[in-house]
């Protein structure tokens, strides 16, 4: 939904869309190539900007020094195979996205603090659109700290001219009780200051399945019990 709006309402228009917060640089890293990869490989580069404006992307770095290490990544090959070369629309580099903000920035609450507070980051948020704001790990946000990111989340809108209910808010977890649902509702809204609605309405919960077809495959080609291999 959040790639589907961009590419709706938001081509070709400067300013950072949407803002997705991680808690850690790890799980940074890895949605960035996995965006990086349905943006510019699956969906044959809609002309969707990706910037990752984390502590690894160090300061003085430059686009090609940052390159060679993403470069080197394991997790590149697997998205980009055979490519020798990041996208132009991933941007690496802070300089790049303090020029040019990308349409979709991935950071980590720490940051995004920085951003707000230090006037060498502030031009990250120049022109900015911004219409998804998603938290990572939504569990992860409790006591001190929950109230630290409430108050990150109200300072953001303030700093932007916001008003309630024109920001698109998702806390994503795997974690969290199901059965819950208007309980993390509550929470949801207390922590985004935005409404979320009853709780079936606003909670979207799912299970993991094998696709069809590879059900179908398991069932096809499965061994008897005297075809297995003793390892």
């Amino acid at each position: 939904p959040l790639i589907d709006d961009i590419m709706r309402h938001g081509i070709g228009k400067p300013g950072i869309k949407a803002i997705l917060v991680y808690p850690l640089n790890a799980l940074a890293t890895d949605q960035m190539f996995r965006i990086a990869r349905l943006l510019f490989n699956e969906l044959d580069d809609p002309k969707i900007t990706l910037g990752r404006f984390t502590g690894q992307t160090t300061p003085g770095s430059s686009r090609s020094e940052i390159e060679r290490e993403i470069l080197s990544s394991p997790s590149f090959e697997d998205a980009f195979p055979g490519v020798q070369k990041a996208p132009s629309g991933w941007l690496l580099s802070r300089s790049e996205m303090l020029e040019t903000p990308p349409d979709i920035l991935i950071t980590n609450y720490a940051m995004l603090e920085h951003v707000l507070l230090l006037p060498r980051n502030r031009a990250l948020l120049k022109d900015a659109d911004l219409r998804w704001l998603v938290l990572d790990e939504l569990h992860t946000y409790a006591g001190a700290q929950a109230i630290e990111v409430a108050f990150l989340i109200r300072k953001l809108k303030a700093n932007l001219g916001m008003s309630t209910g024109t920001l698109r808010c998702v806390g994503t977890s795997a974690s969290l009780d199901p059965e819950r649902k208007d309980d993390l509702a509550k929470f949801a809204s207390d922590l985004f200051n935005e409404p979320f609605g009853a709780g079936d309405a606003a909670v979207i919960t799912g299970e993991r399945e094998l696709h069809p077809r590879l059900r179908e495959d398991l069932t096809t080609h499965s061994l008897a019990p005297e075809d297995w291999v003793s390892l």
